[in-house]
This record gives structure tokens, C-alpha cells and sequence, in this order.
């Protein structure tokens, strides 16, 4: 029997947590558009403002494994604390910085270090508490509704700290600040305990690699992430080809900007009817259907096949090692999506728009033909029988046996 609709927003711990999460996506992407600004702003010098956003990236990327430790080590709530305080710290002394006349070239690329190492460190936090808030019933669901909200927040973000950032620079500062200190008020009202199972006492359990190790163990979850990574890989190249292309044929960048804009309203409508999809379709079946037809309709899918494949992923991945592996599947993300723009350049430039847009569209139905073989893919269940999904053996003994 399928669980009440409204029955996720009952869980008091799952509102505090949304709650807060939804602060922390606010400050980020306010906070990150504004930053950008800032490094032009200051430096008046286009090399430099690239320089401080690729600072901000690599110590993001440097600190992402090492984040999944923490959240596999510490207890999540303590974690959220931790990183609004920091965050808040971080915006609200740039944000002095530049009121005072204080803020250098220096300075600014020291605090985007800082701010991509609380990135990185606490990335994986909030998703490694989700599943202790809300269990295995509502997890595709709160999956969801996680995801359109986040969809909503950047599709508003940048056009509100530009506009924020046009009446005074600080601004977009201090309401990131503001809001990641709400993430903070909003973790200590969180009452369940989030302290991290006990990890055991082998060595592979206990290290940075045990993730890896844990990943090079198991097909399924390789196969699962491997192939969620290759679809926003493709939707990537693809939309960076259709931006460059437009700059190339001279269209004007409000133009360019609607474009992207729809791309998120079809995120959104993919939102929409995501809690029907969950209940009406069974997991292998969203998965499947959504990346065959993500490369006619583009963003729509991407919010139930995020659900279904994320909620899955992380309910198949033993408790003690969750942050580890969920922070590596971050990281491949990441290198990803960096590729990304540059297979589409490269083409658009060397090989003409067809090709730029034909070769990550063919690459996305060579995914689609490997999920609708993959044995990984074809064990995913129904949204409703979640509860009974177990994670993979962890231990080494447990893996020798299986």
C-alpha cells in the first residue's frame, strides 16, 4: 500500500531538515553567482576573475573525498552546524572586507580557497543524513521534492544577486551569510540522533579508499553512477554547444538567457509530476524511459531519474561508508561536467555544430542501450517496495561470501 501523500511533510525532523538545506541552497547559489561578480569587480582584470573562481573549484574538488570522511565519522547534525557557522563566517567577512576597503586580490583568493574547502568538506552532508530523517518509505519522494526546489533556487538565484549585487556588492554577501546561518538554527531543531554507525574494525573499512574499494567490489552501484554521470555529461556538452553557437551567430544574451531559463522551467515541469511518475512507474522502468527520451525533451526527466537512481543508490550503500561514496560519485560528477564544455567547444570550433551536438547525442543512446540491458538498472524496484531494499555487504568477510 502506497504511503499517504502528504505523509513525508509529517516528519518533523524531515521540515527541519528541508528547511535548512533549502538555506544552504540559497547561500550557495546566491553567494557563488555574487562571487563571481566580485572577482571582476575588484580585480578589474578578466584573468584574475577566472583565476579566483578556478581557485574556489580545485579546493572544492580537493576537499570533496575528504568531506565524505567527515560525514561518515561525525555526526551529521554537529556537521550542518559546522558548516553553516563556516559559511557564514566566510560571507560575512568578505562582505566587511569590501565595505571597509580591506578586500585585495590576495585577500579574495584566499577566501575562495576557504569557501571551496567548506564546499567540498560538507558537501555530502545533507544527503548522508536524508535517509536516518526520512527512512527508506519516503526517500525517492523527499528525493524529489529536494531536487525542484533546487531547480526553483537556481533558476532565481542569479538574476536576485545580480540585481542585489547592482544596488550595493555586499548584498548578495550578507543574505548568503544570513541564510547559512539559518542552516545552522535549522540543524539544531533537527531532535534525531545522526551519530554515524560504528565502522568496524578493518582497516578497509576505516580508510579514505574504502568507498572505492567498496565501489570496485560492486557492479551495480558502479553501473548506476557510471551511468547517471555520462547522462549529465552529454546534457552538458549539449547545452554549453547550444550557448556557444548562439554567441557565435551574434544573439543577444538576453536571448541566450531565456534559453537557459526554459531549460530550468523544464526542470521544473519534470518536478511537477515527479511524485505521480514515483507511484505509477517502477524504478527500472523511470530510469529506463528517462534517459531514452532525455534527448528529445532534455531537462524533464532529469528530476524523477535523479530521484529514483539517487534514492536507490544510497539505500544499497552500507550506512558507514555512505559519505565516501557519495562524495567519489560527486567528484566523477564534477570532473565530468568540467569535460564537459570542453569536448563542446573543441567540436563546435574543429568539427562544426552537427557534430557538437551529434557526438554527446550519440553517446547518450549508447547509455540508454546499456540501461535497458543492465541487470543493475533492472533490480530497481518500485518506489513502494524501497522499505525492503538492504544495502550491499560491507566487511570483508561479508564481501569474500557474496
Amino acid at each position: 500500500m502506497n504511503p499517504p501523500r502528504l505523509g513525508l511533510w509529517r516528519v518533523r525532523d524531515y521540515r527541519a531538515w528541508f528547511a535548512g538545506d533549502t538555506l544552504t541552497q540559497v547561500g550557495l547559489s546566491i553567494g557563488a553567482f555574487a562571487f563571481t561578480l566580485l572577482g571582476y569587480y575588484v580585480t578589474s582584470d578578466a584573468f584574475l576573475a577566472g583565476l579566483i573562481g578556478t581557485v574556489s573549484a580545485v579546493a572544492r574538488a580537493v576537499s570533496t573525498l575528504p568531506g565524505g570522511v567527515l560525514a561518515d565519522r561525525f555526526d551529521a547534525r554537529r556537521l550542518m552546524i559546522w558548516s553553516g557557522a563556516s559559511a557564514f563566517a566566510i560571507y560575512a567577512g568578505l562582505s566587511a572586507m569590501y565595505v571597509t576597503g580591506t578586500l585585495t586580490t590576495a585577500a579574495l583568493i584566499v577566501i575562495a580557497a576557504g569557501e571551496g574547502l567548506v564546499v567540498g568538506l560538507f558537501f555530502t552532508v545533507t544527503d548522508v543524513a536524508l535517509p536516518r530523517i526520512v527512512g527508506k518509505r519516503f526517500l525517492a519522494e523527499a528525493s524529489a521534492a529536494n531536487q525542484s526546489r533546487d531547480a526553483a533556487i537556481r533558476l532565481a538565484a542569479a538574476p536576485v544577486s545580480g540585481l542585489l549585487f547592482g544596488v550595493h556588492p555586499s548584498l548578495p554577501l550578507i543574505v548568503s551569510a544570513v541564510a547559512r546561518l539559518g542552516e545552522v538554527g535549522s540543524a539544531l531543531a533537527i531532535r534525531k540522533d545522526l551519530s554515524p554507525e560504528g565502522l568496524g574494525d578493518e582497516a578497509e573499512v576505516r580508510s579514505l579508499a574504502a568507498g572505492r574499494r567498496w565501489l570496485a567490489v560492486w557492479r551495480q552501484p558502479r553501473t548506476l553512477i557510471g551511468l547517471i554521470v555520462l547522462v549529465n555529461f552529454c546534457l552538458g556538452a549539449c547545452g554549453m554547444t547550444i550557448v556557444l553557437s548562439q554567441q557565435q551567430t551574434g544573439t543577444p544574451a538576453w536571448q541566450i538567457g531565456t534559453i537557459q531559463t526554459m531549460q530550468g522551467a523544464g526542470v521544473l515541469a519534470g518536478g511537477a509530476v515527479a511524485g505521480w511518475i514515483l507511484r505509477r512507474y517502477s524504478g527500472r522502468a523511470i530510469v529506463r524511459l528517462s534517459i531514452c527520451i532525455i534527448g528529445f525533451v532534455a531537462s524533464m526527466p532529469l528530476i524523477p531519474l535523479n530521484a529514483v537512481q539517487g534514492s536507490y543508490l544510497a539505500l544499497i550503500i552500507p550506512d558507514q561508508i555512505r559519505g565516501r561514496v557519495l562524495s567519489l560519485s560527486s567528484l566523477l560528477g564534477a570532473l565530468a561536467g568540467g569535460a564537459a564544455p570542453l569536448l563542446a567547444g573543441a567540436l563546435l570550433e574543429y568539427a562544426g555544430y552537427y557534430l557538437a551536438v551529434g557526438v554527446p547525442l550519440a553517446i547518450l543512446a549508447g547509455t540508454a542501450v546499456a540501461a535497458a540491458l543492465s541487470r543493475a538498472v533492472g533490480a530497481i524496484p518500485r518506489r513502494s517496495e524501497f522499505d525492503q531494499v538492504e544495502p550491499l555487504p560491507l566487511s570483508a568477510g561479508a564481501i569474500a561470501d557474496a
